[in-house]
């Protein structure tokens, strides 16, 4: 993205320095000509700069307030979870899914079970048993504890951060 925003500034600056001397997207030459060459240049380059910042920052915004494509699947409904990635989320975890907000803890407990009984992560065994601890989660399998799993909300989920024993 800095490429681009360099590469638009760079061909701005040219073309607007070549408006200098050639009456380059103009309409009324004689009105070039009445011009000094700084103000030709800043009529040709800060107005195309200006333009493209708007732009710039209307993407940006549009960006942030929007769900990603797999966000809106947990949305829709069309997945339960999926696999996080990204130091931010992740950090120091085993592995991070994310899921849809609004789970009551109860639901919670039971999207990690099947999480654990998935072949994805295939922790756990018949025994396997899932409470919560507050904001934590514990996973045991019979009496021994193999894991927890702690929450990060996102701006259109939470997600789930495993930490196995």
């Amino acid at each position: 993205m800095v490429k681009v925003i360099i590469a638009f500034i760079i061909a701005d600056f040219v073309l607007s320095f070549i408006r200098m001397y050639m009456p380059l997207f103009t309409w009324n030459g004689k009105k070039w000509q009445e011009q000094s060459r700084f103000q030709r240049f800043s009529n040709g380059f800060f107005p195309v700069l200006i333009g493209f910042l708007i732009c710039l920052f209307i993407n940006y915004y549009q960006e942030i307030n929007n769900p990603t494509s797999y966000e809106q699947m947990l949305i829709d409904g069309d997945a339960e979870y999926f696999v996080v990635f990204g130091d931010e989320y992740v950090g120091d975890a085993d592995i991070a899914l994310e899921i849809s907000r609004g789970h009551s803890p109860e639901k919670i407990c039971k999207i990690i079970a099947r999480i654990c009984k998935e072949d994805y992560v295939a922790k756990g065994g018949d025994a396997l048993n899932v409470f919560a601890e507050g904001e934590n989660y514990v996973i045991m399998d019979g009496d021994i504890q193999i894991g927890n799993v702690d929450t990060v909300d996102r701006k259109f989920g939470v997600v789930l951060r495993f930490y196995w024993k």
